[in-house]
């Protein structure tokens, strides 16, 4: 039996309802924290809405271990300055927020949904749909939460990712670490 789903997660997919494309945009040079996110975001609104997703940004994936991850998730970026974003029904902000200055989203274009676990920003409250959780130690700790109340259980590649993405962002669970960060850190061992 599916447990009852949460009111944040019901609002979440209420603000991908009547859309058939999602933008993911994560900072301009992803960590493994946004990537594992964007991965979540993508199996989450693919298995719940039905949505053809997109991940974009504005930097470079530098770090060997960041481009081993995308290769591994099979994840491909695409170059945010190419992207036309009216091609998009609904934007989604990960691991980042407008406004942050960590990330090439144009000033023009307000995501739809934010999901971060970094402080609010001003803009990031014009959006439809947010789920800011400073308190929280990684973005990944938030989508691990959304995939276990839709009953989604990740596959190996995106649960390893989820894990990497919570130690990488807590440094090993020794910073700015909450019981919902153990929790779903440990719920990829399962």
């Amino acid at each position: 039996k599916r447990p009852a789903l949460s009111r944040k997660l019901t609002q979440l997919l209420s603000a991908m309802e009547d859309a058939r494309t999602l933008l993911i945009v994560l900072q301009d040079n992803p960590d493994p924290d946004a990537i594992a996110s964007a991965a979540a975001l993508r199996a989450l609104a693919h298995a719940r809405a039905g949505l053809v997703c997109s991940i974009a940004h504005g930097g470079v994936v530098g770090r060997a271990e960041n481009r081993a991850m995308l290769r591994y998730l099979g994840l491909r970026l695409h170059p945010i300055r190419r992207i036309d974003f009216s091609r998009f029904d609904r934007i989604a902000a990960v691991d980042t927020q407008p406004g942050a200055g960590n990330n090439s989203l144009p000033p023009s274009v307000a995501p739809h949904i934010v999901i971060d676990h970094h402080p609010m920003r001003p803009l990031t409250r014009r959006a439809g749909f947010t789920d800011v959780r400073s308190r929280c130690g990684a973005t990944s700790t938030i989508l691990h939460e959304y995939l276990r109340q839709a009953g989604i259980r990740p596959d190996t590649g995106l649960a390893t990712a989820l894990l990497y993405g919570i130690r990488s962002a807590t440094h090993d669970l020794g910073r700015e670490t909450t019981r919902a960060d153990i929790n779903a850190y440990l719920a990829q061992h399962e």
